[in-house]
């Protein structure tokens, strides 16, 4: 077994992992997982336009699912002809709203510690080492919140690459009226332990399924802190989206391109992401928190390791671990990494 500590920190990408451990010594579980996928939009360009969700526990906070997906865009557009059979679609069409922004700040001024310019630091130090562009976003958002994404600098460029003109739907409302959804997390008993999830998707973390979506781009950080606050965070690395050369920025591929004769998915709704991340907790104190990253069926995976995981006093290290699985779970009064 791993040394029990009385916090810890694990992420999928060990640069990731240093940002976060940073962060949970100035503050807690829930600044150091927004840290560390906010250091993770520094190093990654797809990572900031992209998907992000995070489970939240213990300590005061509840059991909390913020959804950072990104959205379907087109508020205040015209409804489009929508695109034939035959049509070939234009990158722009498929870039959703981006959210991720705005749902990390929510869940660092409500449930965490750290201030909005600390939170974006370690990010924009680790972008200035790769990309001033992309350093130059972060340090807007560090400076003005999810609101920055709306400053005309920021909104025009990326409306002129994924809105109208370009084939797309983006709209400058699209990007100031973005809001993330604070819920509470989906409980149910599985393996004789009740299994939190976000409320929204993850049927294949529940019980067994082969409808899920594909978690091969997805990233994921666990935190647990010393007063008993747990919090796990997914998000995208990927190289398929619309380049935004001038911010180093990529958009990946999330809307649903509006096809004529077709049912149009409505303008703000939140599109599809793999959520394989989860916390289980025992007569109501939380044992485990864990996610998986970098696979395809990675819901899936995380659903059939929790139907079977067993206590810290009697796991042992001869039992396999699912493949990119990140996580930790209580042992007496400290925090053992998975």
């Amino acid at each position: 077994m791993s040394e029990r500590k009385p916090a810890v920190v694990i992420a999928s990408d060990p640069e990731v992992l240093a940002a976060a451990e940073a962060a949970l010594v100035r503050g807690n579980a829930v600044d150091a997982v927004a840290v560390g996928v906010l250091a993770a939009a520094g190093l990654h360009a797809s990572v900031l336009l992209g998907p992000v969700q995070m489970l939240i526990g213990g300590a005061g906070a509840g059991l909390r699912a913020i959804d950072g997906r990104t959205r379907q865009p087109g508020l205040d557009n015209p409804r489009p002809r929508g695109f034939r059979p035959e049509d070939p679609i234009p990158a722009a069409a498929r870039v959703g709203a981006p959210c991720l922004p705005a749902a990390l700040l929510a869940a660092v001024t409500t449930y965490g510690k750290l201030s909005i310019a600390a939170a974006l630091g370690p990010a924009v130090d680790l972008a200035r080492s790769r990309s001033k562009s992309r350093a130059a976003v972060l340090d807007r958002v560090g400076q003005l919140g999810p609101a920055a994404l709306a400053e005309a600098q920021l909104s025009d460029e990326l409306v002129r690459l994924a809105g109208r003109l370009a084939g797309g739907l983006l709209s400058h409302r699209d990007l100031s009226d973005v809001r993330p959804a604070v819920t509470p997390a989906t409980s149910v008993p599985l393996g004789g332990h009740q299994i939190l999830t976000v409320p929204w998707g993850a049927s294949a973390v529940r019980a067994p399924s082969d409808n899920f979506a594909s978690g091969s781009t997805t990233r994921v950080v666990v935190a647990a802190d010393r007063n008993g606050l747990v919090a796990v965070a997914c998000y995208c690395v990927t190289a398929e989206g619309l380049t935004l050369e001038e911010l180093d920025l990529v958009a990946p591929f999330t809307a649903t391109p509006v096809a004529r004769g077709a049912v149009r998915v409505k303008p703000g709704l939140p599109r599809d992401a793999a959520a394989p991340i989860a916390l289980g907790q025992d007569a109501g104190v939380l044992e485990v928190v864990a996610g998986i990253g970098a696979s395809n069926d990675a819901e899936a995976a995380l659903g059939a390791w929790l139907s079977t995981y067993k206590p810290a006093s009697e796991l042992t290290r001869t039992e396999p671990l699912p493949p990119g699985l990140v996580g930790a779970q209580r042992t007496g009064s400290g925090w053992t990494a998975l």
